[in-house]
């Protein structure tokens, strides 16, 4: 049975940032950021893990930066779609299991504010992420509980939130500086439409780097002044990066501001360190990150076929755009000044909420059309990569090239297929490959053709090879490598539900007394029936039992392992003459009891 689609106002919109997440809904047709459980809007996107491996997310964890730095994890969205792996205590994280507990934060505290239930989503990306670091975002949600609609990249989202009643066709450029990654895209909006036209960015550049700045110039002054290597100590270290990152947005509205170390060393002969950053010295430390974002920008306007001058408006977009140099720059490159119609803070988060609609019940006021982010091609016997899908071509899109055999009299090839801008195999992502039988014949005789589609599936990219002299044809639905195993997904699923209460939701169909009921994961059935008892709300009497969806729930079951969904209930009820199947424990080797039809 296909799902029924949600109501726009039960999809969570998210903007995953590197230093902050944001979410927001529908409410009234009107898209509406969400305050976390602190009141504020903007939730530090840093994890901190406790001796007994329980992780605290928000801005909580970011307390623990300073005291805790081996146990506490910040930027982790850098990492998506790697191999890395943060090793606390004798635990070794994945990157999407960390992410999982921010979303999962995230989640809870939209349901707490709003009072209603998120199970989907829809969550912002970089607009240059690689069809890895998206599956890794998709895991990480579904780690945290989350189903994920759609993925939308950053600035098309900032874009929705920007033209989402804008009636006449404008051309926009959307300038994403957040705090981990710069994105550029080029759309036509107007009267619900919303057209990308090229996209860009750099994935390695953002709020970060600005800090990493400063920090270094202070580093070298207590160097010169005090002969110590602040590097060396973490927690001072990590008390300097919480200064820089505050010097850098106080900097953002005044001319100067004060560095001050109270403990410096490991004694307390040294008196306390402080030193003045001035707004033009800041700037001239960071001028050059700043004029990095030149150059997507004008790969963007060259891949739409625009001139800067052909732009209506230029959006500003992550908090990085807040800093008056930013400002400067962009007004000096479209000689224009940037719209201020929405704020930098909040705009990628609107318009992932404002995207929920398209994936709603109700009917959607808008329709995006997307494009490739990064070119796919397949490797051939020269040891280059040959483009078949070009970056930037609009999706959905189906596109053939033909090949021949590089050898004389071979039986079979392989069809290697890469992710990228690089020339060569050691400069792009690999993303499957897979072997075709082919008609024996003389070197570069056969008609082999490949051809690429790439639908509205996310991250699905469908690959058939077909040998047109024998007809033999293969097509495979490639996914990202690097992704968890399902295996490690659902022990890392297991891992963070070990750490939460399950919720459940118990009827007596007897009495039709209900009960919500708040367990430990690792509670056994029995001692459920046990507490249901002692509320009153399961009798004594012989032959009732607990059941969900139809099926007995064994004595030794643990909650974790009933398959419990949101919305389920479980029913107190009498055991049939003929009973239904009875859900056992994975240990109870009895057998198990079926029921006739």
């Amino acid at each position: 049975m296909k799902e029924t689609l949600e109501e726009t106002g039960n999809i969570l919109g998210i903007d995953f940032g590197t230093t902050n997440s944001k979410m927001a809904y529908m409410i009234m047709d009107e898209p509406t950021v969400i305050q976390n459980s602190e009141g504020k809007i903007m939730t530090p996107s840093v994890v901190y893990f406790d001796r007994n491996e329980k992780a605290i997310a928000g801005e909580q964890a970011k307390q623990h930066i300073i005291l805790h730095p081996n146990r506490t994890v910040y930027s982790i969205k850098r990492h998506m779609g790697t191999e890395y792996r943060k090793r606390i205590g004798k635990a070794k994280y994945p990157p999407e299991y960390i992410a999982a507990h921010i979303l999962r934060k995230l989640a809870k505290d939209a349901e707490s504010e709003t009072g209603r239930k998120f199970k989907n989503a829809v969550i912002s990306v970089p607009a240059n992420y690689s069809d890895g670091q998206r599956q890794a975002i998709k895991d990480a949600s579904e780690i945290a509980g989350l189903k994920v609609l759609r993925m939308i990249n950053e600035p098309t989202a900032a874009a929705l939130a920007y033209g989402y009643k804008e009636d006449e066709d404008r051309k926009i450029l959307i300038y994403d500086f957040g705090g981990g990654t710069f994105d550029v895209s080029i759309l036509t909006v107007g009267k619900g439409f919303f057209d990308v036209d090229a996209t860009s960015g750099e994935h390695r550049l953002g709020g970060d780097d600005i800090d990493e700045r400063i920090i270094d110039f202070i580093c070298k002054r207590i160097k010169k002044e005090r002969k110590i290597d602040v590097k060396k100590d973490i927690a001072l270290y990590q008390s300097l990066k919480e200064m820089a990152e505050e010097a850098k947005i106080k900097l953002s509205t005044t001319e100067k501001t004060m560095i001050n170390l109270p403990f410096i060393g490991r004694d307390t002969k040294h008196p306390p360190f402080e030193m003045e950053i001035t707004r033009t010295k800041f700037e001239e430390l960071i001028v050059d990150l700043i004029e990095k974002t030149a150059q997507p920008i004008t790969q963007a306007l060259d891949d739409a076929g625009l001139d800067k001058s052909e732009i209506d408006d230029v959006i500003l977009v992550g908090g990085t755009t807040k800093m008056p140099l930013v400002k400067d720059f962009v007004k000096r490159f479209f000689d224009k000044e940037p719209s201020s119609r929405i704020d930098p803070y909040e705009a990628v988060a609107l318009g992932t909420a404002i995207a929920g609609t398209r994936e709603s019940k109700e009917k959607s006021k808008t329709d995006v059309s997307d494009v490739v982010s990064m070119s796919l091609g397949i490797l051939t016997s020269d040891g280059i990569i040959s483009k078949i899908l070009d970056r930037n071509t609009k999706v959905p899109i189906t596109r053939k090239k033909p090949y021949t055999n590089s050898e004389s009299f071979i039986s079979e090839v392989m069809v290697e297929v890469y992710q990228g801008e690089g020339l060569y195999p050691w400069e792009c992502e690999h993303l499957g490959e897979f072997w075709i039988s082919i008609e024996p014949k003389p070197i570069f005789a056969n008609d082999i053709d490949v051809s690429f589609n790439i639908g509205e599936e996310f991250g699905i990219l469908n690959v058939t090879a077909m040998d047109r002299d024998s007809g033999s044809k293969r097509s495979v639905k490639l996914k990202a490598s690097g992704r968890l195993s399902k295996r490690e997904k659902n022990k890392w699923m297991k891992t963070m539900l070990s750490f939460e209460e399950a919720e459940l939701y118990i009827l007596n169909k007897l009495t039709r007394d209900r009960v919500t009921l708040n367990v430990n994961p690792d509670t056994k059935i029995s001692d459920l029936k046990t507490e249901l008892k002692k509320l009153g709300i399961l009798c004594e009497e012989e032959g009732t039992s607990l059941f969900l969806k139809n099926k007995e729930l064994g004595e030794k079951l643990l909650v974790r392992d009933i398959n419990y969904d949101v919305g389920d209930t479980i029913e107190i009820g009498k055991k049939e003459k003929v009973e239904n199947q009875t859900i056992a424990s994975p240990d109870d080797k009895s057998p198990k009891r079926r029921g006739r039809k």
